[in-house]
Parts: C-alpha cells; structure tokens; sequence
C-alpha cells in the first residue's frame, strides 16, 4: 500500500487543512502548506527540508518531509536513487514518531524496507502504467492519474493496485460515486485484502456523512484481514469521531499445557490456583476443564483431525473444545451468572450468541489458530461480521441491538 497516499487520504479525511504550530505562519511555511495541500508533494519537498531543518523537534515538519519524501521516489527511475529517497522518507517518519506523531500511516513510512521495490509482484505492462500514474499522481495531475489507471486496469483485470488507486484518486477530486465503483471493482478482484473496504469506508465518512455505512466497510476491512494492523485503523478512527469504543470481550485463560522436550507424551498442566479460587472467582473452576481438554487434544485428538499435518500447532478447534467444555463445567455447577467473574460471563454470552469461535479467531487467536481463519471466514464472513458490530464495537452511531 502507498504509505504515502494513505497520509494524504487521511489528511484530508479526518484533519482539514493543517494550520501547523502558531509560530509557522511566515512565507516558507505557508507556501509550503499550500502546495502539500493542492497534492503538489514533490514542489513542497525543498521547503519542507528547510523546515524540518530548522525546527528539528517541530512533529508536522517531520511528517510532511517524509510524506513528500515518499513521493518524489515515485517519480524516480534509478533502482540507487529510489533507495537513497526511501531510506531518508524512513528516517523523517521515524523522527515524527519520536516526536510523538502516532497516525498510522506515519508508522507505516517508519517501518518501511527501502530495499523492497514499489510494485513488487506486479508485471508489466501494468507495472510501467501504474508508474505513470504514481508520477501523475504526485505531480496532482488527477486527471493523468485516472487515465493511467484506468488503463492499468484493462491491461490486468485482476490488479487489485489499479482500482484500488483509481478510486482512491477519485476519493481525492471528492467524486464519491466513481470512488465507489473503483473500491467495488477492487474487493471483487480480492474481497479478502482490507485497503479498499477501509478506502471506501474513509469516503463514505467524508463526503456521504454517513457513519453507520462506513463503520460497516471498517467491519468488513477487518473481516477481510483481522490480523493486519492497518485493517483496524479506520474502525479505530471512526470510533474516535464517534465517540465508540473498539475493545473485545475480557476471557483470560490458563496457560497452555506444557510438554517435556525429552518425552512429548509428558504434558503438564499449569492453572493458577487463584483463577479457579472459588471465593474470588465464582464458577473458576471450570477453567480445569479448559487445561485437561487441551492436554488431551494435543496428545491424541489433533492428529485425528489433521492428519496432513506433521507437527502439532494449536487449532480452533481445540480452543472452542477446550472453552466448551468450560462452559459446560460452569452449567454444572449452577453458579448465577450474575454472580460469574467477566471472563466467565463472556465465555457463556458467546457461546450462548454462537460467536465463540469468532472471539477465538479474532481476539483470541495466536499463530497456530490464524492458520485456520481463511477457511473459517470462507463459510462465516456475516457472522465475524456481527461478531464485532454487536461484541467490539460500543457505543457510537447505529450501534448493535
């Protein structure tokens, strides 16, 4: 994804037209403000460096000059030059984010691997015309952009980057209607890669005013790829225009079961005695349920149920057996759920709502259980859906019944 772009698009969407620091109102940052902000990066590049230099602990400056960084390599050629860009656009996001800069997209530019080509992947001759657009882009010749896009997208019909940017370049010449059909065209080359929801989402919460329509693309972003931060960032900023909050369920479990190296057959049982301490967690002691369950998993149910693989990882479907059982256990003893500790409560309200599995794959989920998220959102993408608009999204417009 265009980091840099993505800066741009938030700029506009959520911060208006930035007055910077009080003091910053002589010529050089005014001329320089005016042409960051009619998209004309690479000119506003030689005063930014000015700026930055001069105010060496000023945050915007520092934002700015990477942004304007990162849009000068695109209009580069020579493989040395882009890297020498790329590698000072890293460092300028780097100082932003010392100075306390936290938007996402700076993170991004902070994080960057300047040795990693802009297009990789990408063949020609889509590759050659997004270049051309990129170029056309930073100069904010929209209208050169659209056109090299546009034919991007004829020459590959599944280049998800060609939509992808057409409607993000739409979405900048407030044209909402077109944006939307680029967006649309982007999710149906890969309805599973969060940026265009969360384009989408971001326009629809700019020009149509409609919070409870874009809060559903921010949904369907993080559906798409629940363990991308950047999947999660425009929920998080439309909570924040909206004064919701974005918090999962509370479960805390015990630890895993624990196998001897020298004998794998060997598993240990860890449970905190003060998570099943009666007194101070009614119902806890369900969560013995929860250790033995994975323990017996791990030594003879998983390879029964995946047979194709040749190492043990932890599963889904252990984790909704072992949390099961816990709540089979806590029916048992017939403890009234008001009087059940929050992690408890959850456990029961999900099951109970049949999102369990949800909860397991979105937040509580670990390397081993990730792998099975595809198949999983492959059969149940409405349900992750209404898992987070009725279980991590609180408050704010249209909130779930």
């Amino acid at each position: 994804m265009r980091g840099w772009i993505a800066g741009m698009v938030l700029c506009l969407a959520l911060a208006g037209v930035a007055a910077g620091p009080a003091w910053a109102q002589d010529d050089e940052a005014a001329r320089a403000n005016a042409l960051y902000q009619a998209g004309k990066r690479p000119e506003a590049l030689p005063l930014y460096e000015d700026l930055a230099k001069a105010h060496p602990n000023e945050q915007l400056y520092a934002e700015r000059l990477a942004d304007c960084l990162g849009a000068k390599a695109v209009q580069l050629s020579d493989p040395a030059e882009i890297k020498a860009v790329r590698t000072r656009e890293r460092d300028a996001a780097k100082r932003a984010v010392e100075l306390g800069d936290t938007a996402e997209y700076v993170r991004q530019m902070a994080n960057l691997d300047p040795d990693k080509p802009l297009y990789a992947g990408i063949t020609s001759p889509a590759k050659a015309l997004l270049a051309e657009a990129e170029k056309a882009y930073t100069a904010g010749d929209f209208s050169s952009a659209m056109a090299k896009y546009t034919a991007a997208a004829e020459a590959d019909p599944k280049l998800y980057e060609a939509p992808l940017y057409a409607g993000d370049t739409a979405y900048v010449q407030k044209d909402l209607k077109t944006a939307t059909q680029w967006f649309a065209r982007a999710i149906a080359i890969d309805p599973n890669r969060e940026t265009a929801y969360r384009y989408w989402g971001d326009a629809i919460l700019k020009y149509a005013d409609d919070p409870a329509a874009a809060k559903e693309k921010f949904l369907d972003a993080i559906v798409a790829e629940p363990y991308s931060k950047y999947a999660w960032q425009g929920l998080r900023q439309w909570a924040q225009i909206e004064k919701a909050v974005v918090l999962a369920p509370k479960i805390e479990r015990p630890a895993g079961p624990v196998v001897d190296p020298k004998k794998p057959g060997n598993v240990t049982i860890n449970v905190d005695p003060d998570l099943i301490d009666e007194t101070k967690h009614p119902g806890g002691a369900a969560w013995l349920g929860y250790s033995m369950a994975r323990a017996n998993y791990r030594n003879d149910q998983f390879k029964k149920d995946y047979p194709e693989e040749k190492e043990y990882r932890h599963t889904l479907k252990e984790e909704d057996s072992a949390l099961s059982l816990v709540v089979t256990v806590n029916k048992e003893l017939k403890v009234k759920p008001e009087k059940l500790d929050e992690s408890l409560r959850n456990l029961v309200e999900l099951n109970d709502a049949g999102m369990l599995d949800c909860w397991i794959l979105i937040s509580g989920s670990d390397d081993g259980i990730g792998q099975d998220y595809d198949a999983y959102r492959k059969e149940h993408r409405q349900l992750l859906h209404d898992y987070l608009d009725r279980f991590v999204v609180h408050g704010g417009i249209n909130p779930a019944q």
